[in-house]
């Protein structure tokens, strides 16, 4: 299996767009990446899903960053639900993320059947 590519058991479906259609880049130092965090990308909506996210001690304190908490990617201005945090090493943590979707479906149902 190649860096990035999913197998049938790793395949992650969108939760923006529901799409099969992505890309898994994983968290590594050692291996192929050098990424901190772990996430997905969708080629049908273009959308970038955390699933992982490291943060240093001092970004725990400051952020207040606990399970069942949120985590706000402000550039994707998108929301996470922390659903678990767990301490990796003297400096780091990870927190486990699922997305925070908001339903549209009433509202588009609304607009299909007006009333």
């Amino acid at each position: 299996m190649s860096e990035g590519h999913n197998s049938t058991s790793e395949q992650r479906v969108c939760p923006w767009c529901g799409s099969a259609n992505t890309r898994l880049v994983q968290r590594g130092f050692t291996g192929p990446t050098d990424e901190r965090d772990q996430y997905f990308t969708c080629a049908s909506c273009g959308q970038l899903t955390y699933e992982l996210v490291s943060r240093t001690v001092r970004d725990m304190r400051l952020g207040q960053y606990r399970a069942r908490g949120t985590y706000r990617d402000s550039v994707r201005q998108t929301k996470y639900q922390i659903t678990r945090v767990l301490k990796v090493g003297n400096n780091e943590y990870l927190l486990y993320l699922k997305p925070i979707v908001r339903d549209q479906a009433p509202a588009a149902n609304h607009r299909a059947n007006p009333t």
